[in-house]
This record gives structure tokens, C-alpha cells and sequence, in this order.
């Protein structure tokens, strides 16, 4: 095991990229995402006690979380992963997996989390569980519906940048974003696994293209998008997932 930080930041090299500027701000917490709470952090699940405050866990304990709930119930946290991206079903399963987390984990105290956090974490759990080999691309190429819904998210437009960005990486360089999710969030190992990615993030966006994203939160992205292009390929076309046929004039 390595040392876990509380936060993980983009590389030095992935902020240079000369193709765009990456903008490291760091999600707000859970509840802040959609909207301010009645009183501090009074909103944040709890498993056993929700009107203490509680703690806000680094994403490697969200992740280890996740990994307990996965390995003891999958199919518990899968509905979040069925939801839209900042939409009010998504912060409904946010807060009932997050309690599932602490029961798993056998908490004491209440913990919270970003929902991009939270979610990115269970994504990756899950895919972990399902491929444990990398899955092979279909023949013929299919296609994956985008994870991001505007209609969805009319307040989080400036991410839609982000989430292109993490598509077209993870449906082309499956292999390089296996090797970031087999390391610890945050540390030197991860750092490198960024690096690593920075000539396939090049590849996938236009010049001078602004992506405001922070490593967290790229990390879940690239997570998610990697285990929904995998169902896809497993699956065939008839998978819910799978994008509809381009239409021949």
C-alpha cells in the first residue's frame, strides 16, 4: 500500500499540457452541490448519527468504502451509477450509498463527501468488480452514450468540456486509464499515471480548449466512462448503454 493525501492534485506536467488548460478547483463538498444546507453540514448522511457533524473523508476512504459495499452488495450502488450527473435522483442515491459506505466500513462517526467523489469512487469499485480483465473493443465499433446530460445539468455547462475530455480518453486509451485506477489516489504512483495520459489528453481536445476539472474528479470520470464503455463492448448493441447507430443518409 502506499500513503493516501486527503486531496489528489493534477500532475504539474497535466496543468502544462500546451493543447489546453486544465483549471484545478476543487468540488465542493456534497451538499453545496446542490444548494446551501439549512445549517452546516446538517444535510450530510450519517448512518448513525445525523445530527452530529460530520467528518469529510479523503477519497481514498470513500473509495475503500465503496469497495466494502461493491464486494458485499453491487448491485446496492449501482442505481447511482444509472443516474444523470447533478441531477436530483443522482444526490437521492449520493446520500443512501454514502450511509451504506459507513455501515460497510463500520464507522462510528458520520463521514461526508463530494458527490463527483463519491460517485467516481463506485464507478470505479464497480468496474473493478465487473473487468477484471480489460474487455476487448466490439467488432463492428460501437459507441457509448455520453454520460453528461445538459438537460440534466443546465448549472454545471462549463463540465461538459470535461466530460468530452474523458469519453474520447477512456474509449480510446483504456489500457492507461486502467493503470491510473490501479494506483492509490494522490500518490507518486498516481502522479505518474497522469503523466502518462497527458499525450492521450492532448489527442482528445481541440487547441486551446479550457477544461476546468480537478484530478479527483477526472479520475471518476475516466472511471466511470471506462466501465460503461466496457458494458457496451461486452454487451453488443442491445446494451442499454450502448449509443444509437449512426443514421446512412
Amino acid at each position: 500500500m502506499h500513503d493516501r493525501t486527503d486531496r489528489a492534485r493534477p500532475s504539474g506536467s497535466l496543468r502544462r499540457l500546451a493543447a489546453f488548460a486544465v483549471l484545478a478547483a476543487l468540488p465542493a463538498p456534497l451538499c453545496a452541490q446542490y444548494g446551501p444546507p439549512s445549517a452546516p453540514r446538517q444535510d450530510m448522511p450519517s448512518a448513525s448519527a445525523p445530527d452530529r457533524p460530520a467528518t469529510v473523508a479523503s477519497q481514498e476512504d470513500v473509495l475503500r468504502g465503496a469497495a466494502c459495499q461493491v464486494g458485499r452488495d453491487a448491485a446496492s450502488v449501482e442505481p447511482l451509477l444509472a443516474t444523470a450527473p447533478f441531477s436530483p435522483e443522482e444526490r437521492t442515491q449520493a446520500v443512501r450509498i454514502l450511509r451504506l459506505i459507513q455501515r460497510c466500513l463500520r464507522l462510528r462517526d458520520p463521514i461526508s463527501t463530494n458527490t463527483a467523489v463519491l460517485r467516481g469512487s463506485v464507478a470505479e469499485a464497480v468496474y473493478e468488480s465487473r473487468f477484471a480483465t480489460a474487455q476487448a473493443a466490439h467488432n463492428p465499433p460501437l459507441s457509448v452514450q455520453p454520460l453528461f446530460r445538459p438537460d440534466q445539468a443546465a448549472n454545471r455547462a462549463d463540465l461538459a468540456p470535461a466530460f468530452a475530455l474523458a469519453e474520447c480518453t477512456a474509449s480510446r486509451h483504456g489500457g492507461l486509464v486502467r493503470g491510473l485506477l490501479a494506483t492509490d489516489p494522490g500518490g507518486a504512483e498516481a502522479q505518474a499515471a497522469f503523466q502518462a495520459l497527458n499525450p492521450a489528453f492532448v489527442s482528445c481536445v481541440s487547441a486551446n480548449a479550457q477544461i476546468a476539472v480537478d484530478a479527483r474528479t477526472l479520475r471518476g470520470m475516466l472511471a466511470e466512462i471506462l466501465y460503461r464503455w466496457s458494458v457496451v463492448q461486452r454487451d453488443g448493441p442491445t446494451s442499454p448503454l450502448a449509443a444509437a447507430p449512426a443514421s446512412t443518409p
